[in-house]
């Protein structure tokens, strides 16, 4: 009996911990992109705004992939270019499959002229990728 209840116990404990793939629980995936921007001397601010717009409309807007998208900018401190972008997606696969630069400008010409335009603004950028832990969300 003794045997039986510790079997119980082991099979209960690799139930709780043990990790399940493919289901809500496993958490989503989130890319963090930081762009540091700064308005060169033949662009404005108007054409960034209109540029990174662009750029969501194109790619963000209209992936399946993508669950969600949250665009942020500094508002305090020394360095005020600092804009960071956080998407989130289901899953890692979902991350390689959108494919947004080919989904948004699929003419390699109009992708290439979009990017050197966003270019002259971009001063570094980073890009990280994180998996949520569904036990220490805030629903």
């Amino acid at each position: 009996m003794k045997a039986i209840k510790s079997l119980l116990g082991t099979l209960l404990l690799l139930l709780v911990f043990m990790p399940t793939s493919g289901t809500a629980q496993d958490g989503h995936y989130y890319m963090a992109t930081t762009w540091k921007l700064q308005v060169p001397e033949d662009g404005s601010n108007k054409q960034l705004k209109e540029l990174l717009k662009e750029f969501s409309e194109k790619t963000v807007f209209k992936n399946e992939k993508i669950i969600s998208e949250k665009v942020m900018y500094h508002i305090s401190g020394a360095d005020l270019r600092d804009v960071v972008v956080i998407t989130e997606y289901a899953n890692w696969n979902d991350i390689e499959a959108a494919k947004l630069m080919e989904t948004g400008w699929p003419n390699e010409e109009e992708r290439a002229t979009f990017m050197k335009t966003f270019g002259k603004y971009v001063v570094t950028h980073s890009d990280e990728i994180f998996k949520e832990i569904p036990e220490l969300a805030k629903k």
